[in-house]
């Protein structure tokens, strides 16, 4: 290595330090760069492992380039290569779209479009990883945390850049209430052979919320077995999940093994940056430019989840569409009302939500706390629990006893099944707002 360039790159890499939010990420990533070669246009580093590179890349390109530029007075690009990179194989150009986009992934989940913070940048970086060599860099990933998060967004994220990168690739995304509900069908009509071809053909194998797994004994075994066939041919396997793999104190054994025999990374609550760049981030989508104090506001009162922050905006730029108000505190702290519980004496309680559920959707409240499982009081007795969740202090356990005795792990999951389906399904969205208004009101 070039002494001089040597020299360069330690004033380079202490000017980052001091200037960049994160000295230890930088330490992490940097400490073991070797500057490679300058050129009057680039900058080239190697990093021993490729999740240094994608740190590197996504997260202090802009703090090193900038740090080069006041060091060598040149406008330079910084390359950042993995030591032992290899040259990517290239498709089989005759089995190119052999299994076309692929299966329930949203193409609107992308890395480009994600915010990167210190609550998520690892798990970012192992997901970007993973798309360049799939199947032999952190096999599995497990991601986890709290509902709302990013977890499902970087899941998709992977499955599109995979597709893109290789269109033959047979991604596969699927839910393990799905999973679970389809090897049921499955096992009722016969079709167990023609279910496990389906799942063990898969090239890159996606599974959201494992912990639906629990209790499921037969769906496990099936669940092992797919997984160890993937695992035995390279296949790459992302799971996520609400908890780390032993945490899962119902799953078998040989599961939470598998789990946690690659990479296990949790993503946490977005510090208030990162909430406001966020907000910026889903304005900008909306070829919206909001005031950063209103943001501000915003992300003051919601701290702890990403998709509720974006459904405020929305529903904010929404009604000023409407009613051609402006996008100031006085409309945040109309929309806010329905996601902050009201302070005072009265507060919401699970007697009210089941009242205005049972109401809203013209059954009653013992249907809410029985045992019928109809489609027309499943879904309802979900939403109710699903509200008890959000605009109550309840936890799961009280909340199950709150509708007949019902178990934690079935609130749990009624509780995630609605929160996934309203990031697709805009008339569930409208009756929920609905509901929660009447409930405002009642105050």
């Amino acid at each position: 290595m070039d002494k001089d360039i040597s020299a360069l790159w330690a004033q380079i890499f202490d000017i980052v330090k001091k200037k960049a939010d994160n000295a230890i990420g930088i330490n992490v990533h940097m400490q073991n760069a070797v500057p490679e070669s300058m050129t009057d246009t680039t900058f080239t580093i190697t990093v021993p492992m490729a999740i240094n590179k994608n740190m590197i890349r996504y997260r202090y390109k802009d703090y090193i380039e900038s740090a080069i530029e006041q060091v060598t007075s040149k406008r330079l690009a910084l390359n950042v290569y993995v030591k032992s990179d290899n040259p990517p194989i290239p498709p089989d150009p005759k089995s190119r779209e052999r299994y076309g986009p692929p299966d329930r992934i949203n193409p609107k989940y992308t890395f480009e479009n994600f915010v990167i913070g210190a609550s998520n940048e690892y798990a970012t970086a192992a997901a970007i990883s993973t798309t360049e060599k799939p199947g032999y860099v952190y096999n599995p990933l497990f991601l986890y945390g709290n509902s709302g998060l990013g977890k499902t967004h970087l899941m998709h994220a992977i499955g599109n850049r995979i597709h893109q990168n290789d269109p033959s690739a047979n991604v596969i995304y699927v839910t393990s209430e799905v999973f679970t509900n389809e090897f049921i069908s499955a096992v009722r009509e016969g079709k167990g052979e023609e279910f496990r071809k389906k799942y063990r053909s898969a090239d890159v194998f996606l599974v959201d919320d494992v912990q639906f797994l629990e209790n499921k004994e037969a769906t496990q075994d099936e669940f092992f077995h797919t997984f160890n066939e993937l695992y035995a041919l390279n296949k790459q396997i992302v799971l996520t999940s609400d908890r780390k793999p032993r945490d899962l104190v119902i799953l078998d054994d040989r599961l939470r093994t598998r789990f946690s025999q690659g990479l296990t990374i949790d993503i946490t609550v977005p510090n208030y940056e990162t909430r406001v760049a966020i907000l910026q981030k889903k304005a900008s989508q909306h070829n919206k430019k909001i005031d950063i104090d209103v943001l501000g506001y915003i992300a003051e009162r919601i701290k702890s989840n990403v998709r509720e922050l974006e459904g405020i905006l929305i529903k904010m730029i929404s009604i000023s569409e409407i009613s051609h108000k402006p996008i100031d505190n006085e409309l945040a702290d109309y929309v806010l009302k329905s996601y902050l519980p009201k302070t005072g004496i009265v507060k919401i309680t699970s007697d009210m939500i089941m009242e205005k559920v049972s109401t809203f959707y013209s059954i009653t409240v013992q249907d809410l706390t029985g045992k019928v499982r109809t489609s027309n009081v499943a879904l309802p007795r979900q939403v109710a629990m699903y509200l008890c969740h959000k605009l109550t202090d309840m936890n799961f356990t009280v909340i199950g006893k709150a509708f007949g005795n019902k178990d934690r792990t079935t609130v749990m999951h009624n509780v995630r099944k609605i929160e996934s389906d309203l990031e697709t399904n805009e008339s569930l969205k409208s009756d929920i707002d609905n509901i929660i208004h009447d409930l405002q009101t009642q105050l």
